[in-house]
């Protein structure tokens, strides 16, 4: 039997020993709207609305012990990046690099009216922006 979904989106979560840092990216230089937080045993939930998903910024009471592998998309394998689709894109990029926050890729047109661009957050995760019309 398929997974029978309750909802038609999924959600990310981000671990990191640097919250307060990635919420002030996504919170005020992204601009998603911040959810209420989930206080769990052991670790704090900020949480983000993204469109219809979620992202969710976790940290640990405990550091953990070991760190995923930064560097850019085919540095290794595993989950590289997530995309966020935008109509915005410069003013997007402009804020990401007025942040200090580097622009590792792009903007590229990837077809007529498409452009791409990979950005990373504070912890080094990769973001794609992708301009799509509105």
């Amino acid at each position: 039997m398929t997974a029978q979904l309750v909802k038609p989106t999924i959600d990310i979560g981000i671990v990191t020993t640097n919250q307060d840092a990635l919420v002030e990216f996504y919170g005020k230089v992204v601009g998603f709207p911040a959810l209420d937080d989930v206080p769990m045993d052991g670790f704090l939930v900020k949480r983000f609305q993204v469109g219809d998903c979620v992202l969710k910024i976790v940290a640990f009471e405990q550091e953990p012990p070991r760190r995923a592998v930064p560097g850019a998309l085919g540095d290794s394998t595993g989950l590289r990046y997530w995309t966020v689709s935008v109509s915005n894109l410069d003013d997007v990029l402009a804020r990401v690099q007025d942040a200090g926050q580097e622009v590792v890729d792009g903007p590229t047109e990837v077809r007529p009216g498409v452009s791409i661009a990979l950005v990373t957050d504070p912890d080094g995760n990769l973001v794609e922006f992708v301009n799509r019309p509105a």
